[in-house]
């Protein structure tokens, strides 16, 4: 016959032991109440809103360098660049709204990028990005240039309905996704 081991009890006998830890395993320092702690420390709005301004004109110009870069594939043009430098706006604006834990800086990010790729379109000169679809024969650097200017509006507003998403609140009985 197998001896099983031995059962641990309380020192009353009537049911096993139970352990139980007063504080966190390690010894570590537990935060009061009310207080964050670094993993979710707010950023000021401050600095927040002069991060979302320089993230916005850092998407402008680098998604205006970029939205220029064709792909000739069997004889069709297809305006990659643009489509990555809609992507790079939409993640930039998502982004930079997580971090700061804001959701209106997304918004912030898209408008300035707007508004800058807005002037390098209007310039009269030397326009830096093309939009005008109505010319004979179709230029595919206008249709990459129209991909860029509209699809920044479009993903301006997508970046701030998924900020909101992940940011909103969330209820007790909810398992978080993060």
């Amino acid at each position: 016959m197998q001896d099983l081991p031995p059962v641990r009890t309380d020192d009353d006998a009537r049911r096993p032991a139970a352990v139980v830890v007063s504080g966190p395993v390690g010894g570590g320092r537990q935060e009061p109440p009310g207080h964050s702690d670094k993993r979710h420390r707010h950023v000021s709005l401050w600095l927040s809103l002069v991060a979302a301004a320089a993230v916005g004109i850092g998407v402008a110009i680098l998604g205006t360098a970029l939205h220029g870069q064709l792909w000739d594939l069997a004889g069709t043009t297809l305006p990659l660049g643009a489509a990555a430098a809609v992507l790079l706006a939409g993640s930039a604006a998502v982004c930079i709204a997580v971090w700061a834990r804001n959701v209106y800086l997304s918004p912030v990010v898209g408008g300035v990028a707007y508004l800058l790729v807005g002037l390098l379109a209007a310039s009269e000169d030397q326009p830096l990005v093309l939009t005008d679809l109505s010319m004979e024969p179709l230029l595919p650097s206008a249709v990459a240039g129209s991909i860029w200017v509209f699809g920044l509006a479009v993903v301006t507003v997508l970046a701030s309905m998924l900020s909101w998403w992940v940011l909103r609140p969330r209820r007790a009985g909810t398992p978080s996704a993060v």
